[in-house]
Formats: C-alpha cells, structure tokens, sequence
C-alpha cells in the first residue's frame, strides 16, 4: 500500500522529497485539533498501515495552527452513553497504542497546547520535540470524564500526572522537559526543522536494525532488568545476523555511508 493510499480526513500526510524515508503526519481539523472518532480511527488505521511501507523509515507527527491537540472532542463527549463510551474507548486506545507500537519510529513535533488525549498522542510518540510555546495538561476533571494519567506516567512523575490530573492545569514545555519529559524545545520558527533534523538522523540508519530497536525497547519497557536484558540480548543476535549488520559494520570500518537494499513494498 503507498501513501498516496493513506488519505484520512483531519490528516494531511506527505513524504517530503527533501527528507527521504520520512513521513511526515498533519493533523489538520480546525480550530483546535479535537480529536474525533473519525480521526482517532484514522490515526490507528495510518499508523498500523506504515509497518507495511519500506519507503517509512521515520514518521514526524504535528498539527497545524496553535493547538496540537484540544484533546478528545468534547461535543461528542457530551453525548456519550455507556455503549457509545465503550466502543470509544476502543478505538482510542487502539490509536494511542498504533502510534507507540508502530514499527517505525515517530517524532512528535508538538507546535502549541497538546490537552488530555494531545498529551496522550504526544506521550505514545518516541521522542517529543516541543515549540516554546507549547502547554500541557490534563484537564480531563474539568469536563468530567477520567483518562490520560497512565500515559503521561511514561512521561512524567507520578507526583506531576498526580497534580495534572487533580488540578487540570498546564505547564508549559520547559517544566515538562526538566522531568525529562521533552527531548527538545525551540523557537516555533525553527521546531519542523528540528524535528526533520532528528527524523533525517534515523531514517539514514539501518532500517531493519530501527525497527528492531524499536520493537526491542517496546517488549522491554516494562520487564525487570534481567528480563528484559535478555530480551534485547536475543534481539542482538537476530540482529548481527542480517545482512544489513554486516552492511553497517563494513560502512564504519570503510568509513563510508552504508548502502541499505530496500525490499520492495507489499
């Protein structure tokens, strides 16, 4: 399936020829960027499909005006029954975990106030770059409803999710990253460069070896040391023994790029 096959409404995605191997992922539905059903649907849907795209090898998700995400819509929260609620609950957690499962990795380019299930998509990206004058919060209690907390806690400390999600206030980018929870924040002006920078990085690495990366610290994340060590120690074998390893290795030895055979996609 080619990209040009991944058209979702509220979502603009493209694959600038200026960076090759990255995916670039929009969310565009003004005037905020609440998420509805549809889009939390095409947001799990698109990042199930990339695994099948040799042509991905990084995917950069932002949004466009000043909201990355006002979180979930709050107009359809406000019609919600227990039936209705169950089956969102369904899709929504199919999105969040599509964005953190995904087999490639995905660079959140937060440009403006990522609320609630915003802070949700961010936190299911693998590396948060933030504009300085994106906010964050949780404001979950204020219209009711629950959710976010568990997410943010990969992001944050237990005692911050805990003050987020009692309060419903927000804190800006430099706080979010002084718990490690931001791996970089710059001017607005410069934030889709910078995020381009980090996805051009990954993009010229093995592909094979990233998704295995990527996979590996997924099953990882959550087992005890020793588990989890020997995890990534099976990975490492699997790893050395593609092609693409030897590849690498030879390239640093030469000190040349390495030169990757794509196989063509499904």
């Amino acid at each position: 399936m080619g990209i040009e096959r991944m058209a979702v409404a509220g979502l603009i995605t493209t694959q600038p020829e200026a960076h090759p191997g990255v995916l670039l992922v929009t969310i565009d539905r003004p005037p905020v960027n609440a998420l509805s059903l549809d889009l939390f649907r095409g947001l799990r849907d698109l990042f199930q499909a990339v695994g099948g795209l040799t042509s991905v090898r990084c995917v950069v998700l932002t949004a466009t005006g000043k909201f990355f995400s006002a979180g979930a819509d709050v107009k359809e929260l406000s019609e919600r029954t227990t039936e209705g609620q169950l089956v969102r609950s369904v899709i929504s957690r199919g999105c969040f975990d599509a964005i953190r499962r995904c087999d490639v990795p995905v660079v959140a380019a937060v440009n403006g106030a990522a609320l609630g299930a915003g802070l949700v998509v961010a936190s299911s990206c693998d590396i948060i770059v933030a504009a300085d004058s994106a906010t964050f919060s949780l404001p979950e209690i204020n219209v009711g409803v629950m959710g976010g907390t568990r997410h943010a806690a990969r992001v944050l400390p237990d005692k911050l999710v805990r003050f987020l999600a009692l309060t419903g206030r927000k804190i800006d980018a430099h706080t979010l990253q002084s718990f490690g929870g931001v791996n970089a924040i710059v001017a607005a002006d410069q934030l889709m460069a910078s995020a381009f920078d980090i996805a051009d990085e990954i993009a010229r690495k093995s592909p094979a070896a990233i998704r295995l990366m990527k996979e590996s610290i997924n099953l990882t994340e959550d087992l005890p040391i020793t588990e989890g060590y020997r995890v990534e120690q099976l990975f490492t074998t699997l790893a050395s023994s593609m092609d693409e390893s030897k590849e690498a290795a030879a390239a640093f030895l030469e000190k040349r790029d390495p030169k990757w055979v794509l196989k063509d996609e499904d």
